[in-house]
Order: structure tokens, then C-alpha cells, then sequence
């Protein structure tokens, strides 16, 4: 249990995250963490099972607490049919079969991965009310502390409440290795954390909307630590990786202190996640969170500045005020970064702002636009600046590649029980 005393409304803010161990060759560390269960039903994908899955699994089968893996195909998306799937496999038959008892599960959940497969297995412990713990193997999201999983839902996504993570073990030496694409991601998705508590402070003044100012710091001191640090990414900087890893860490936390995504979450998110749902709608794999996130924050970023400059409310002109240093930072770090664009059509872009709106029911920048009746006439306004100052190229112009590797060069399948990725460890 992790507790903090605060000045807010709530008092008191706890978690019942047991462990977060971020540390170099962390995964040599899993038996003695778990060492209270004793069925554990590990989980990862094709990728993921190779580059600390099969560790993990060797593991736990010394300690004699692994019940079974299951082993998905990659890419792994966070939908119905992956969800499904653990659900199906999560139960073990009993050795002498009795029609009047019900399958052995598992008493743990190991998530090896990172937001695909993190966000399912989240789902399925809620679900199952089975305690589950993570290996990540990437610094490319924000969610392994959270409380929310962002599902595909036919052709939705969808934000659910969910449970947290008992355990978190992040293993610099695996983060390290992580393909520079979700190196990025982890950024595109911090960095937006300040449009998210900017946002948040205008629901507060204009609706009364419960707001934390210990968990707003919180969150844009883990903020400012992954802006500071990303310029050591590329590089595989030893201590670029502990300090954005811990910082995309600290940012979940504070989405499970609060109770909500609010913390973490606004005007940059929506507009990503609407660009992911506008994919999976044609049929297309969805874009990497964070990179989509990222140019929703650049987008975000201009709204605001064009609305500090325009409007004749005091008030919040000198809100938006405070921010504009940061935003400067932010913009500043892209021409080093240069975290690539997956929309750059206007018209994909703009339908993208406009269906952010309501993504989700949280108040943002959007909807006081829109009550202004000026949502239309921003959301074209920005895309100039916003392709001037922040673009450097698509996504699939920088890694022509990255699909075939998702798809093949990574992939030794494991096919250890015929064509089911499933093995028995009873």
C-alpha cells in the first residue's frame, strides 16, 4: 500500500500497489517479489516473451509458483478478442475432471509487456478479481500505475475503470533495448500531462470540478524529469531510461491517487484516441498511443495560445499565461525529438479535433470552444502552425519499417503447445 497525507478535498491518498521495483536486471528479482503466490498465469506477446517473457517464465518454474504462459500474437491491440482470449486460457482444467467443480485459476496475473498487453490483463483481474502485477518492457506510455484501461470495443475505444498493479518491475536493461519508436511514445504521451492539468484548472474555475494541486505537482514534476531526460534517449543514456521510466511511473500513480485519468488526460488525449478510433473504423491497426498523443499535445498547445491571445476573459488569459513557458519547452523539445505526425491530412486532422470533443465526457478546452462557438474555426486555424513549427515528417516516412518488424522480424514464435501459444506448467 502506498499512502500520501494531502491538503485536498480527499484527505489521504492510497494505492495497494505492494511494489514498484525500477532497477537494472529487475526481472532477476520476480520469484522473491511474488514469492506469496502460487498459480501464476503469465501473459505476454510474441515480442515480449522474447526479450523478458521466456526469462521471467524460466523464473518462475524454478520457484514452482507457475501455473501456465500464455503467449498472444503480435501486435497484441487492447480489444475484445485479446481480453477474450486470456479470459478463456486463464482457467486450468483439473488433473481428474469433476462435473460439480469449477476450473483452477490462477491466483496471480503476469503482465509481461507494455500498454496493449498491461491494459488486458488489467481488464481480466478486475474482471476475475485476480490481483495482477507487470514486467514492463518499455518506457512508452504512463499507464503501468494506472487505474484505467483504454479498450478497442468493436469499433470504439473505450476508457474503463479497472484495477492496479500489485507489483511493477520495470527492468532498465530491457527498457534500454526498447525500439526507439516507443521510446518516443513515452514522450508524446508525457509531455501532454500539461495541457491535461491545464485543462483540469479550467473545469475547477468554471464547473467546481474537484481538483488536487499536490497531485497536479506531482504529475508535472514526473512532467518536466521525462522533458529533461529525453535527450538522452536515442542514445540508450542509462540514466534517461530510469528517469523517464520512473517519471511515466509517477504519472500513473497520480491517475490512482486521484481515482480518474483526470490528472493525465485532457485535451490531447481525446484528440489521439479519436485519430486511433478513426483507424480502427477503416480497418487499420491503430497508431502508437503516445506518438498520436504527441501531435494531439502540439495541437492542444496552439489551441491555447491562439485563445490566450484572443480572449477578453482576465482570468483565464493569466491561467493560460502560466503555462506558455512550458509550452515553450515543449515545442523546443520537438525540434530535437522531431516525434513523427500520423495525421497530417486537414481534413482527418481538423474531423479529429472535432470528434475529440466528446470522446469522453471531461470537461477540455474543446468543450469551452465549442460552448463559444468556435470549436470549428480553431480546430482549421491550428493546423497550419501546428504542420509549420511541430512537423518533421510522418511516422512512416521516419520507420518505413516498423510494421514488418511488429510483424515478422521479431516474430521466432514460440509454439510450444502446437498452435494454441498456451503451455501448461501444472
Amino acid at each position: 500500500m502506498i499512502e500520501r497525507a494531502c491538503t485536498c478535498a480527499q484527505k489521504r491518498h492510497s494505492i495497494p500497489t505492494e511494489v514498484i521495483e525500477v532497477s537494472d536486471h529487475a526481472i532477476e528479482r520476480v520469484g522473491d517479489i511474488l514469492k506469496d503466490y502460487r498459480r501464476i498465469f503469465l501473459v505476454a506477446d510474441d515480442n515480449t516473451y522474447q526479450v523478458a517473457g521466456r526469462r521471467v517464465e524460466e523464473l518462475l518454474r524454478e520457484r514452482g509458483c507457475l501455473s501456465h504462459t500464455l503467449v498472444l500474437s503480435s501486435p497484441a491491440l487492447p480489444n475484445a478478442e485479446s481480453i477474450g482470449r486470456v479470459l478463456m486460457e486463464a482457467g486450468r482444467d483439473r488433473t481428474v475432471y469433476d462435473i460439480n467443480a469449477w476450473s483452477l485459476n490462477p491466483d496471480y496475473i503476469l503482465a509481461v509487456g507494455s500498454g496493449s498487453i498491461n491494459d488486458t490483463c488489467r481488464m481480466v483481474s478486475y474482471r476475475l478479481g485476480i490481483p495482477y502485477g507487470v514486467v514492463g518492457t518499455a518506457p512508452s506510455m504512463d499507464g503501468y500505475a494506472s487505474v484505467v484501461a483504454p479498450l478497442l470495443n468493436g469499433r470504439n475505444k473505450i476508457v474503463y475503470n479497472c484495477t492496479i498493479a500489485r507489483h511493477i518491475i520495470i527492468d532498465l536493461s530491457v527498457n534500454a533495448q526498447a525500439p526507439y519508436p516507443l521510446l518516443l511514445a513515452g514522450v508524446g504521451d508525457i509531455i501532454g500531462k500539461y495541457v491535461a492539468i491545464l485543462d483540469w484548472e479550467i473545469s475547477r474555475d468554471r464547473n467546481g470540478e474537484y481538483y488536487c494541486g499536490q497531485i497536479a505537482d506531482m504529475v508535472l514534476k514526473a512532467t518536466e524529469q521525462c522533458i529533461t531526460a529525453s535527450a538522452g534517449l536515442e542514445s540508450r543514456d542509462a540514466a534517461a531510461i530510469r528517469a523517464v521510466s520512473e517519471g511515466l511511473i509517477l504519472s500513473g500513480e497520480c491517475i490512482a491517487f486521484c481515482g480518474s485519468s483526470r490528472p493525465a488526460s485532457g485535451t490531447e488525449h481525446m484528440i489521439g484516441q479519436t485519430w486511433e478510433v478513426m483507424d480502427v473504423e477503416e480497418g487499420k491497426t491503430p497508431n502508437l498511443h503516445g506518438i498520436e498523443v504527441g501531435e494531439g499535445t502540439f495541437t492542444a498547445i496552439e489551441l491555447f495560445r491562439r485563445l490566450w491571445r484572443e480572449t477578453k476573459d482576465g482570468a483565464l488569459q493569466a491561467l493560460i499565461g502560466r503555462y506558455l513557458p512550458a509550452f515553450d519547452r515543449i515545442e523546443a523539445l520537438q525540434r530535437r525529438l522531431r516525434i513523427p505526425f500520423t495525421v497530417t491530412d486537414r481534413q482527418r486532422y481538423v474531423e479529429g479535433i472535432l470528434r475529440g470533443r466528446t470522446f469522453r465526457d471531461r470537461y477540455t478546452v474543446l468543450q469551452y470552444l465549442h460552448d463559444q462557438g468556435r470549436l470549428e474555426e480553431y480546430a482549421d486555424a491550428v493546423y497550419a502552425p501546428v504542420m509549420e513549427k511541430y512537423c518533421f515528417g510522418t511516422f512512416q516516412e521516419r520507420f518505413p519499417d516498423w510494421e514488418a518488424r511488429q510483424r515478422g522480424a521479431m516474430r521466432q514464435q514460440v509454439r510450444r503447445a502446437g498452435a494454441s501459444g498456451v503451455v501448461d506448467n501444472r
